[in-house]
């Protein structure tokens, strides 16, 4: 099931990056790709979650809590440094999807690799 979670992760990021390469003008393909971004993180933490703790979040805003506790239980804490990126995307998730911030190439360009991170140190993991 991990491995399931895991190519949608890869999946998210891959349709974000599109998006973001787009010919278009628009500024609100950033947020879109953001909120791509940020979903390739909360599966890549899915596909942690449920190798080390049988369970994802049943809710976005439980993921970071989740990954705390899968590196906890299982003596993950090498790779504990990584939290500030699943709770910087629960953060940005709400900012892009319900409150219309505004994202720039810069701002997705740094959730994009963060989001690289974040599923290579799964990778690693799974």
């Amino acid at each position: 099931m991990e491995k399931h979670h895991f190519e949608q992760a890869k999946l998210w990021l891959e349709g974000a990056k599109y998006i973001a390469s787009c010919a278009t003008e628009d500024n609100n393909k950033y947020a879109v790709a953001v909120a791509m971004a940020v979903h390739s993180i909360i599966k890549a933490n899915d596909t942690l979650t449920y190798k080390y703790l049988q369970e994802v979040a049943k809710r976005h805003d439980e993921a970071p809590k989740l990954f705390e506790e899968a590196i906890k239980r299982h003596g993950l804490d090498g790779k504990s440094s990584y939290k500030h990126i699943i709770y910087e995307a629960i953060g940005n998730k709400a900012k892009a999807e319900y409150r219309g911030a505004f994202f720039s190439k810069n701002d997705f360009e740094s959730i994009r690799r963060n989001a690289e991170k974040f599923i290579k140190m799964i990778e690693e993991l799974v």
